[in-house]
């Protein structure tokens, strides 16, 4: 394989890259949201009402079982990528960076279904690759995936952090008894007085 043929394969794989590092950090950013709005719920429930141990048993499973639906939800698709290469291919990859890139569109699928149809090219398919490859040259296909849009998640983490600092600065017996009560949901605990 020319030379070019294995930049446009390196490019592609740089887009794949960056692609899963968007999603692992768009999915972090949910579940650190979904997981601390959680917490702060089930703390301020439990300071409030002084609930029985079924109860809190059921709030620190639950806890566990969101942060399961977080993760599954959320963060599989980049973790298994991490750890065993499943995900998008090649041609998917390619479809994407086609929808937003409109000079390519779908001129790189086309190119990657040609460089997969024999092992043995002639040279006239070979030549006509290394032409094709030499379009793509000048594209950055990582560029597409914007990390900064994830910055707009940030907004729906601030609010359950902002509630928990002005928790604790107000009153930090709030999260530390509930949450002290909750995780030792096989302690009978009566309310003070």
């Amino acid at each position: 394989m020319g030379n070019r043929l294995d930049r446009v394969s390196k490019n592609i794989s740089s887009f794949r890259r960056k692609y899963y590092l968007n999603l692992f950090v768009r999915g972090t950013l949910l579940t650190a949201t979904l997981l601390l709005a959680y917490f702060l719920l089930a703390s301020l429930i439990e300071y409030n009402l002084w609930l029985g141990k079924e109860v809190r048993m059921t709030l620190f499973a639950l806890f566990f079982l969101t942060a399961a639906y977080c993760i599954y939800r959320y963060l599989r698709n980049p973790i298994l990528w991490w750890l065993s290469g499943k995900g998008i291919g090649q041609e998917e990859s390619a479809r994407i960076i086609g929808d937003h890139l409109p000079a390519i569109q779908d001129r790189l699928v086309k190119f990657l279904q040609l460089a997969s149809v024999s092992q043995n090219r002639g040279v006239l398919l070979e030549a006509s690759l290394e032409q094709k490859a030499s379009l793509f040259d000048r594209f950055a296909f990582e560029s597409i995936v914007n990390l900064g849009e994830n910055r707009r998640y940030l907004k729906y983490l601030a609010i359950p952090f902002v509630a928990f600092a002005l928790i604790v600065v107000v009153n930090r017996e709030i999260i530390t008894q509930s949450t002290e009560r909750i995780v030792n949901f096989d302690k009978e605990y009566s309310p003070q007085a």
